[in-house]
């Protein structure tokens, strides 16, 4: 009797064992459908700090677990909305950005995405993976962490916002926090840590624009 005890508790065990290693999902008639697991994606106000949300504007931050699919290449010039630095150090609100920003969103799955960017004057495309997605209908908010090979070495909290149109993304907004700089030494002509900076599109939409490919991100020379 022992010996059936042990065998039925081992099954039972290693049942529970498989099933906790399958990919989460739901059944719906006959199809099945995976689920993000919740502890994956941060929430997006533990994420970001709050310093930096607050000066984007809650109105503009999306929230919901059913963001669109922006699968979507697309631009945007930055024109200045908000920072929390002071003049004379701050570039002065309403100054629109002369560079053009270049943006990619692919294999989105769910609320997690991989990001490409660059601008137009870089000869290469960056890339973060995964960056999250919150929002609902078409509205979205894209969330990440990055860190650009920049002077001091900075480290970037970072989303942007907006509505998916067929277009672009109408309402554009861009917004990131330095949140520290790596180097043991750090220029001091360079923006401190703490700062944000908030912008928008400079004509309210961020058009689509074919401008990815490979070579982009892996330069043949």
């Amino acid at each position: 009797m022992i010996r059936n005890l042990i065998h039925k508790t081992a099954l039972v065990f290693n049942a529970l064992v498989i099933f906790l290693a399958l990919p989460s999902c739901l059944k719906e008639g006959d199809k099945t459908i995976l689920v993000n697991d919740p502890q994956e994606v941060p929430f997006i106000t533990d994420y970001l700090p709050q310093d930096l949300l607050d000066l984007f504007g809650e109105e503009n931050v999306f929230f919901g677990d059913q963001p669109p699919v922006v699968d979507l290449e697309f631009k945007s010039m930055h024109q200045y909305v908000a920072t929390n630095l002071q003049p004379p150090f701050a570039p002065p609100v309403g100054t629109t950005s002369p560079i053009m920003h270049y943006h990619k969103i692919n294999q989105q799955y769910l609320q997690i995405a991989d990001y490409f960017s660059m601008t137009s004057e870089e000869n290469e495309s960056k890339v973060i993976s995964p960056v999250y997605l919150t929002g609902r209908g078409n509205d979205f908010t894209v969330y990440f962490h990055e860190a650009p090979q920049t002077e001091g070495h900075p480290e970037h909290a970072v989303l942007f916002s907006g509505t998916l149109t067929n277009a672009g993304v109408r309402n554009f907004r861009y917004g990131y926090k330095i949140l520290q700089y790596n180097d043991s030494i750090v220029p001091q002509t360079i923006y401190p840590a703490n700062s944000i900076f908030i912008f928008k599109d400079n004509d309210g939409l961020a058009e689509t624009c074919d401008w990815y490919n490979d070579s982009l991100v892996n330069p043949q020379n």
